[in-house]
């Protein structure tokens, strides 16, 4: 994520509960996803389990940048 953007999050996330639950939601999966990359080899569940952390991951991140362009 971009600087700006991560300022902007920050700057608004103390008084926005779902952009405040959605940042640290897309954190925490974040380190999911990097958890499962780092892996040399994955198992057909952990591969699986890496497609729905993404597409959760993503989805997320388009709903916080819906928000951000309700704050600009």
């Amino acid at each position: 994520m971009e600087d700006k953007k991560k300022e902007l999050i920050e700057k608004h996330r103390k008084e926005n509960y779902e952009l405040d639950r959605l940042y640290a939601e897309h954190l925490a999966l974040d380190g999911e996803v990097e958890k499962l990359e780092s892996k040399r080899f994955l198992t057909p569940e952990e591969k699986s389990e890496l497609v729905v952390l993404k597409k959760t991951k993503l989805d997320g991140r388009d709903r916080i940048e819906e928000i951000l362009q309700e704050l600009r």
